[in-house]
């Protein structure tokens, strides 16, 4: 009997080294989007997100009612100190935005941010917005560096708002500028940001933008002179809920690519299922659409999800104080192989 006692005293032991074994942290993540001082530390340290040797580095963010973080001016603020360290850890050339607001303190912000932007890259980064003005409650927008590219022909594309009119109805229209890198890239950006929703009447709108797609670039491309055209946005390509019979994501997106594909365009993939926590799963809303034939566009090129979207952390903080969407990242090759 002593026996059986004593390898039950030995069980009940290793049990309960087992129960007391302190738990292993899980390890820090090594990107801007942990916590506003571990982005700092990063910048501290001189690391920023990795880039091929000889690229150019596009992307784009949708900012989310920047900088109140909602149509009003209410309490969610966007945590400007964190963006500032955010862009400048992707490193990025030039970055499309979209829902920014243009009301005197949003100008103020926008001037802060690219402020705090320069004094943490040793960059110039500068911005235009769209010339809606008051007429739309939050724009699309063009930042990049001056130190790094030079800029002309910085224009509203009105096609893109589906009611035709670049300001009609608080729909959006496109920025679109001609740029030029320091190693000879050359081509026409667009900041682009479709109606949202997945009601019929929004996926109709949203249909209309994309049916322009193929005019616009075919316009900018003649006007520049030369046909290497990106477009990156938010195109909001989520699916139709209300429709007879319902549209997914997915199919929305297959179409898409589909349509662009047959006018000699290319919907980027990317290398992580959503751009945005739609309902608090993954969507693909943010997107990036090149010429098929565009030599600069590396062979096998992804789009880089970069922030909490990849582990669709719902309860991340920098979704919270950025925004719900997070920045795709695109690196081209900066050459001018036309």
């Amino acid at each position: 009997m002593w026996k059986l006692a004593a390898l039950l005293l030995l069980v009940l032991s290793a049990l309960g080294h087992v129960v007391a074994r302190p738990r292993v942290a899980r390890p820090e993540r090594r990107d801007a989007f942990g916590t506003p001082a571990s982005c700092q530390d990063l910048l501290q340290a001189g690391q920023r997100l990795p880039r091929p040797a000889g690229s150019a580095r596009f992307a784009s963010w949708n900012l989310r009612w920047f900088p109140d973080g909602e149509p009003g001016a209410g309490a969610g603020r966007t945590d400007l100190a964190w963006l500032a360290c955010a862009i400048s850890w992707l490193d990025v050339d030039v970055l499309a935005v979209q829902e920014v607001k243009q009301t005197p303190a949003a100008q103020r912000a926008l001037a802060q941010l690219l402020a705090d932007v320069n004094r943490l890259s040793g960059g110039r980064f500068v911005a235009r917005l769209d010339d809606c003005g008051s007429r739309v409650p939050q724009h699309v927008g063009l930042v990049w560096n001056e130190a790094r590219v030079s800029a002309s022909a910085v224009e509203t594309v009105a096609a893109l708002n589906p009611r035709g009119s670049a300001c009609q109805d608080q729909l959006r229209p496109g920025l679109a500028a001609q740029l030029r890198l320091q190693g000879g890239l050359d081509l026409t950006v667009v900041s682009a940001h479709f109606k949202s929703k997945t009601d019929a009447r929004a996926f109709a709108l949203r249909g209309k933008s994309f049916a322009a797609v193929p005019g616009v670039v075919s316009e900018l491309a003649a006007r520049a002179r030369d046909t290497d055209v990106l477009l990156l946005g938010d195109l909001n390509t989520m699916g139709c809920r209300s429709c007879s019979p319902q549209v997914t994501a997915v199919e929305e997106q297959a179409s898409v690519r589909q349509q662009l594909h047959s006018a000699g365009l290319l919907l980027l993939p990317a290398d992580a299922a959503g751009t945005e926590l739609y309902g608090g799963r993954p969507t693909w809303l943010d997107h990036a659409v090149a010429g098929t034939r565009m030599r600069e566009v590396p062979a096998g090129a992804r789009v880089h999800v970069a922030g909490f979207c990849a582990s669709a952390d719902v309860k991340s903080e920098a979704r919270r104080a950025l925004s719900d969407h997070c920045p795709i990242v695109l690196d081209l090759i900066d050459q001018d192989l036309d």
